[in-house]
């Protein structure tokens, strides 16, 4: 487990990559040097959408996403920024009735929370028609990527960044790692800080989203959804975080050591 780069009372703060703390045992990251704090793929709307195919579930999302947020925050010494990276909507060809709805409740939450300076949505792929809704609730909407530190950017990671980058945190991949646990299979959420070909590198959050349990990392580049991974990931080197809310941020390694487990 990394050591705590600090904490403020709540959970301590854990270095994942340069610049970059992790929220202990949280899918979220504070940039300190801009006081701003990023999660990402909260997928609000993801059990109507479910719904219309018959499979019914428990409307967890936006609980999880402000639990998290709330946790996250209580552990910084500061307001902060709150960037939400990517995908805070689930239904790709319209804006829904439980999206609209929880987009609100979410919005209001972050707008009555004295320790939130602003909300900011980098548009995800799923992020469609959300645009004049995010206006009428005061949150701004960044088409492409935002500066959050020195070299550092925040994007989605559906496609290649226009910013220029040393660092860039994205969602998008909803990264895990699948391990044996008495005799059964269990996903476990991670970030992966990816090394690129031309020296700079890629952070990537676990989903936010409570129905989002990720997709199985692997050592094979082409199977990665991000062109910034598929394309120059150095994905054997790439450093390995399990992140669960129990037992904390832990760092496995280098994911060609991790795997198999």
């Amino acid at each position: 487990m990394g050591a705590p780069a600090g904490s403020s009372g709540g959970r301590s703060l854990v270095e994942v990559s340069p610049g970059i703390l992790a929220v202990e045992g949280l899918p979220a990251v504070v940039v300190e040097e801009s006081r701003t704090l990023i999660i990402a793929d909260v997928h609000l709307g993801y059990e109507d959408a479910m719904a219309r195919t018959g499979v019914f579930l428990p409307r967890l999302q936006l609980r999880k996403a402000i639990r998290v947020l709330s946790d996250a925050l209580a552990s910084l010494p500061w307001p902060a920024r709150v960037v939400i990276n990517g995908d805070l909507k689930h239904v790709f060809e319209r804006l829904t009735r439980q999206e609209k709805a929880e987009i609100a409740r979410l919005a209001r939450w972050l707008s009555t929370d004295s320790r939130v300076k602003e909300a900011i949505l980098v548009r995800g792929n799923h992020d469609t028609f959300v645009a004049p809704l995010l206006g009428d609730l005061g949150i701004d909407l960044v088409e492409d990527c935002l500066e959050v530190g020195s070299g550092i950017v925040a994007a989605h990671g559906h496609k290649r960044p226009s910013c220029t980058f040393e660092t860039a945190i994205i969602g998008h991949e909803h990264p895990s790692i699948q391990v044996d646990v008495g005799g059964a299979r269990v996903r476990l959420p991670v970030m992966l800080d990816v090394p690129l070909k031309g020296g700079q590198r890629v952070l990537v959050l676990p989903a936010l989203g409570a129905y989002q349990t990720g997709r199985v990392v692997t050592l094979e580049r082409s199977e990665y959804m991000s062109p910034l991974i598929r394309e120059d990931g150095l994905v054997g080197e790439a450093e390995v975080w399990v992140v669960d809310r129990e037992a904390g941020t832990m760092r496995l390694g280098e994911l060609r050591y991790v795997l198999p487990l």
